[in-house]
């Protein structure tokens, strides 16, 4: 989460974030021994204030040059860049958005991923013993800042435990930091202290805007990084909890759990290892009795804000990419805090609307560092997304994903992505289903593409680096305008089905009948491969298409919804047939409009 940064010193002594805005980002962890393709994987949703957030994807190259300086714009605050800087890959703000760059994902040619940040919040008690620095770092520039001079996943955390040291945080903030060999979660808890911690390999992990290291060993330093302060502070701080004698960070500096993000937090669970839920009958009362009596439930699988989730912990099965897109939609559907089809200020999911984009990053450890993390970016929000690919490799990002400023302007390729999301989101119960549908089978189909693109871009690079990057540049930007199409083919019947469902007349009475003109939207599918799977024999002529089954002609005209047997008019799709290409689309449901008896 962003933007509160620079309120942070106005609202210190507060420090009580009472709407589900101000903290809304959501991280997740997939270890590689954890998931299905063997793969790490990082991910988290950047989440705003508001719907509509124009976000870019671009590409700093290496830069060799002594004196750089680089500037917080948000803040105007200063940081001394090394003489080299490496190549890294960022998703930043416009840049009239007005308060700083906001790299959100990194990848750079180390095989180093950056994500970041989360927002997180501290007891009053501790922000005194570890006040937060004004002119320090904030989550407008400290991924990139990470990013352009590390080479390994500890290294970052050595860098960034330097920049802490030298300029402080202006911020409370988690970050997450892999390469092909481990990965680190790392807390920031004010000013100069922290805790970064290797992540296991055999675990997941889902969270919203909160601290969630829990018990630590502070003799283990294979496994944790300390800051040299943080014991110190929380001893002054006076909330000190210990388990076996050993430091409970969370409970001594945060000492609470916040509902709007806990709840995202025990959904991971609910999602990934509901074997992991058992609820503690002896904590009860508080908010956490509040919130059962609100969402009405007694399963003892039901969310409790009083219960402190843990951090990591084992998925019941292994977890796919695609299953950690599928989180990034979640609603809480099945829930009794279901708001699938309707919008709750009470209730904050891990799907929200107000995402301006979602990175998951997966680590290929077969391949060169150089591409070696592959980032899966969704612009918009993601429950009516296509998540693109491009491996970290790559050198350049197709011009769409360079369109600057807060205007709505066609050619953006987050708006390109963000005007499905806006209309499937005004009416959930017609048109989200189909939707998402469409969205998911575009993604099934880029992960089977990616690959089988793997030995291709092994022997690029055996080639040389110049050449391995050149091929996942072009492979970047072919993937990209593949899916930039396919949002204007989900966007054309989109929103033909929105209109429908918006007229003033659905329903609407005739001869003393009700008539509802309303549509259930399916998704648009390639024509002539549905037709011919559902037994058509398929003819084009021109603009018309001729189906045939069982001695019965269909005619369908591109562009037009009316379905003509043997010549007469006989119904319509619920949308036209469009081409885009060479490929024409029609609605996956069209043979319910055909009244051709089934073989």
């Amino acid at each position: 989460m962003r933007r509160i940064g620079i309120f942070i010193a106005a609202i210190a002594l507060a420090m009580v974030f009472s709407t589900a805005g101000a903290l809304a980002c959501t991280n997740v962890y997939v270890g590689k021994d954890a998931s299905k393709e063997g793969t790490t994987i990082i991910a988290r949703s950047e989440d705003q204030l508001a719907s509509p957030y124009n976000k870019m994807f671009k590409v700093q190259p290496r830069v060799e040059k002594a004196g750089r300086i680089f500037t917080d714009t948000g803040t105007g605050n200063e940081f001394k860049l090394p003489e080299l800087t490496y190549k890294y890959t960022y998703v930043p703000d416009s840049s009239d958005a007005g308060d700083g760059m906001y790299p959100a994902c990194c990848t750079n040619e180390y095989g180093v991923a950056v994500i970041g940040t989360v927002t997180t919040e501290v007891s009053e008690e501790y922000m005194q013993q570890d006040p937060i620095v004004e002119t320090g770092l904030r989550e407008a520039v400290l991924p990139a800042m990470i990013a352009c001079q590390s080479k390994t996943a500890r290294e970052a955390v050595d860098v960034l435990a330097e920049l802490i040291k030298e300029y402080g945080s202006a911020e409370y903030n988690t970050l997450m930091i892999t390469d092909p060999d481990e990965g680190w979660f790392v807390e920031i808890y004010g000013g100069k202290t922290y805790c970064a911690m290797k992540m296991p390999s055999d675990c997941v992990a889902v969270h919203g805007n909160q601290n969630m290291i829990g018990v630590v060993d502070d003799q283990d330093t294979e496994n944790f990084v300390f800051a040299p302060e943080l014991f110190n502070c929380i001893e002054a701080a006076g909330n000190v909890v210990k388990e076996d004698g050993k430091y409970n960070l969370v409970k001594s500096i945060t000492g609470f759990r916040n509902e709007f993000a806990n709840s995202r937090t025990w959904r991971g669970h609910m999602l990934l290892s509901p074997s992991t839920l058992k609820q503690d009958e002896s904590e009860g009362g508080g908010i956490g009795e509040w919130l059962s009596n609100v969402f009405g439930s007694d399963d003892e699988q039901a969310f409790d804000n009083e219960t402190y989730y843990p951090l990591f912990y084992k998925p019941d099965e292994k977890v796919s990419v695609a299953d950690v897109m599928n989180i990034y939609r979640d609603r809480y559907e099945g829930t009794d805090m279901d708001v699938s089809d309707h919008e709750d200020p009470a209730i904050r999911p891990i799907g929200t609307n107000c995402s301006s984009d979602v990175h998951i990053v997966q680590t290929m450890s077969d391949l060169p560092k150089d591409s070696c993390q592959l980032q899966w970016l969704s612009m918009g929000n993601a429950e009516h997304s296509i998540f693109v690919p491009s491996f970290s490799g790559i050198t350049d990002t197709l011009d769409a994903y360079k369109v600057d400023g807060t205007a709505v302007q066609n050619d953006s390729a987050y708006w390109m992505f963000k005007r499905n999301c806006v209309l499937a989101e005004q009416d959930r119960a017609g048109l989200s289903a189909g939707a998402k549908e469409f969205c998911q089978d575009c993604e099934k189909d880029e992960i089977a593409r990616i690959e089988k693109q793997k030995k291709a871009i092994q022997a690029a690079y055996a080639q040389g680096k110049q050449v391995g990057r050149d091929y996942v540049t072009k492979l970047a930007k072919k993937e990209a305008q593949r899916q930039l199409r396919n949002s204007d083919v989900l966007h054309r019947s989109l929103l033909y089905a929105a209109a429908m469902n918006s007229s003033d007349t659905a329903p609407y009475m005739l001869d003393d009948e009700v008539h509802d003109v309303k549509v259930e939207f399916a998704k648009p599918v390639a024509f002539q491969d549905a037709a011919e799977s559902a037994g058509y024999e398929v003819k084009a002529k021109g603009k018309k298409i001729i189906l045939s089954k069982d001695d019965v002609d269909c005619t369908l005209t591109v562009g037009s919804t009316s379905v003509y047997i043997d010549g007469e008019y006989a119904n319509d799709m619920s949308y036209p047939i469009y081409k885009e290409g060479n490929v024409v689309y029609g609605p996956a449901d069209f043979s319910d409009s055909m009244c051709v008896p089934e073989e």
